[in-house]
């Protein structure tokens, strides 16, 4: 220390025997006697600086070299306490380093040393190649990063796992080896199953009372004549607060759709207007109480759209709800509909509160509210996350321009639909009601009580009702009774409603019977899949459901209209086979290619369909393409064919020479439609 104090203090003398002599040099006075008496000096403050520096060199050494130690220990303790699994290799893909998790997940793959790409134990561990090929493809191609997930077993338990690698690369950018991080999701999916149960099982429970709720609410306003007028006011704000609690449900229920994967879509040629002017004339009395004007402006010449009515209505409403909920008394909200360069633009403008830059790159999460301490309603803050999703299935966009105090403007593009005008005519026909022949007898598989009475009173005049709570005992009565058609409820105490249909599907004496699935969760595809019918979801709509009774009782019907879906046809004139279909009083959906068939047979679940297979390079393709869709799986088919043989195709299909008349070609659609095809 005292040395130390002694080089500090002589390095000012150092320096002024330097400045000293540079002061002679430049006078050019520099005599022998300034250099014996600087010399010394200066030699001396130097041999004790540079001992301070070594000293002063060595303890920052040691400091550096604690500072790393504790820098590699703290990296190394992170890494073996994490959860995600961190392997490290050169070049050749020789494992440097594994964390603790990544020992645990791929085992002896992970030892130092090993070979990570060329390990046949962990491949044999995998559900598939896939990995072991990414890992072949990243040894090819060290500066590439890649990402995947594929499933491990370990000790008999599938693991699911998330895994992304990039190249390491050292002070000079160049690439020394790989890095590899693994996740393990398979808690995460087990939790978001438990979640979908979870959600299915309580909105089941809340769903079926107010079926009941909301059914016998409908039948009371019925009978307006009995009702006072302050009567008929409770009831119709009771029948309105069970809408919007169902409105809820359904919401929480499309998000955990939207979650996995399987929100449902019927897609068809539609027209915008009709569609914005229904949503508008639902929300004008909801505008109207908060004394806002809702104007609708839409251009005379749009051309159809492609999508779901329904859903789309669900957007434009949640949006114009919306516009009308963030603006001030006595504002105004427009709604516009114009053609698009690839579609049709539907803008809703308000003048409210605007939304603040903040905000926009929020406003479709999910449970994200916009304004919450400025509206005079609560919500769930899931409708514009819901809409955004609908739109995107759409193959459309949501585009959002707004200031904070000069309000919004919410611009849904949607693309335009593909030789809609022939389907339009054919849905505005397929939109009829089909009324039953006579007076039938339906079956009842349904457990909740309260809602088979409210049933029976809906559809007593019109049918005679079986009621069974249970799926075993409905399987005994259907044999007996051979009711002409059958409501059955997805859940039920002992059974599945799925398991009651696929034993009915596959019994001979009540195959022919038409099952209309229940559920408070449509799932129309495996229904579909299944042999079902039609599906009405809960809360049930009794006009949507007689609607559905009496089509699926129609299509049974003997000499009842049938709905043919035609196309594509090349060698024959569409509109010719059309028009004698419509003669003969049945119903027409022509399609333009094979994915409008399926978009048809979705929505209008036709009794058969006429297919050229003439103009088919191969035929079987075309027919593996329809029988492995859903909706056209069990579909009876006429083929029209370059030559009339029946036994090279397989039960359902009906050949017919696409050389024949058309009166042929109809009688073939009626007989096929009767026994199933295959004659």
């Amino acid at each position: 220390m005292r040395r130390r104090w002694r080089a500090v203090r002589l390095w000012p003398l150092a320096f002024a025997a330097v400045a000293l002599a540079a002061s002679h040099a430049a006078t050019a006075s520099f005599t022998q006697g300034t250099v014996l008496v600087a010399l010394p000096v200066l030699l001396v403050a130097a041999w004790f600086a540079y001992g301070a520096w070594r000293r002063h060199a060595r303890v920052g050494a040691r400091t550096a070299s604690a500072e790393h130690f504790a820098s590699v220990e703290a990296l190394d303790w992170l890494l073996e306490r994490g959860n995600d699994a961190v392997v490290l290799c050169d070049r050749t893909g020789r494992v440097l380093y594994a964390s603790r998790a990544s020992r645990d997940l791929l085992g002896d793959a992970a030892a130092a040393g090993a070979m990570l790409a060329a390990n046949s134990a962990l491949h044999a561990r995998l559900s598939s190649d896939d990995f072991a090929e990414a890992l072949r493809e990243l040894c090819a191609n060290p500066e590439r990063s890649k990402s995947g997930e594929f499933t491990i077993d370990d000790d008999g338990e599938p693991h699911v796992c998330d895994w992304t690698s990039g190249p390491l690369r050292d002070a000079g950018q160049q690439i020394v080896g790989r890095a590899f991080l693994f996740s393990d999701r398979t808690q995460q999916r087990e939790l978001a199953a438990l979640k979908s149960d979870f959600l299915s099982t309580v909105t089941h429970e809340l769903r079926t009372p107010l079926t009941s709720i909301k059914g016998s609410l409908q039948l009371i306003l019925g009978k307006a004549e009995a009702l006072s007028s302050i009567d008929r006011e409770l009831l119709d704000i009771s029948l309105k607060n069970a809408d919007r609690l169902i409105r809820l449900i359904n919401n929480i229920l499309d998000i955990s759709r939207l979650e996995l994967g399987k929100i449902d879509l019927t897609f068809a040629s539609i027209a915008v207007g009709p569609v914005v002017e229904e949503a508008v004339a639902g929300l004008r009395a909801y505008a109207a109480g908060r004394d806002i004007a809702v104007g609708c402006e839409i251009d005379g010449d749009l051309a159809p759209i492609a999508g779901d009515r329904d859903r789309l209505i669900q957007v434009f409403t949640n949006l114009i709800s919306n516009a009308v909920k963030f603006s001030p008394v006595g504002g105004r909200v427009l709604v516009r509909a114009t053609g698009a360069p690839s579609g049709v633009a539907v803008a809703i403008r308000d003048w409210g509160v605007g939304i603040s830059a903040t905000d926009h790159g929020r406003l479709f999460q999910r449970f994200h509210r916009i304004n919450p301490g400025t509206s005079q309603e609560p919500g769930t803050g899931l409708g514009l996350a819901i809409s955004k999703a609908i739109v995107d299935r759409h193959g459309g966009r949501i585009m959002v321009e707004s200031r904070e105090g000069e309000g919004s403007t919410f611009t849904v593009l949607l693309p335009l639909a593909a030789d809609a005008g022939e389907l339009m005519g054919a849905a505005c026909a397929g939109d009829r009601a089909w009324p039953p022949a006579a007076r039938s007898t339906l079956l009842l598989i349904d457990d909740d009580r309260d809602l088979g009475t409210v049933l029976e009173v809906s559809l007593s005049p019109t049918y005679r009702l079986l009621r069974v709570e249970r799926g075993v005992q409905a399987l005994d009565v259907a044999r007996a009774e051979r009711p002409d058609l059958i409501l059955l409820d997805v859940v039920l105490p002992d059974l599945s409603g799925y398991d009651v249909l696929r034993i009915l599907q596959h019994s001979e004496m009540t195959r022919a019977i038409p099952v209309v699935m229940l559920t408070v969760q449509p799932e129309r595809d495996l229904a579909q899949r299944l042999g079902a019918a039609g599906v009405v979801g809960k809360p049930i709509d009794i006009d949507e459901l007689q609607r559905t009774i009496g089509r699926a009782l129609n299509g049974r019907a003997p000499g009842a209209a049938l709905r043919v879906a035609i196309g594509p046809l090349r060698g024959r004139s569409l509109d010719e086979l059309g028009a004698a279909l419509r003669a003969g009083g049945h119903v027409v959906f022509p399609a333009a290619d094979h994915w409008e068939l399926l978009r048809c047979a979705d929505e209008y679940d036709p009794d058969v369909a006429v297919v050229d297979a003439a103009g088919e390079p191969d035929p079987g393709k075309t027919l593996a393409f329809l029988r492995g869709h859903a909706s056209t799986r069990r579909l009876p088919l006429v083929l029209l064919t370059a030559a009339h043989e029946p036994c090279g195709y397989p039960s359902g299909c009906t050949a017919i020479s696409d050389r024949a008349r058309v009166s042929e070609v109809v009688a073939a659609v009626e007989e096929a439609a009767r026994h199933g095809g295959g004659v």
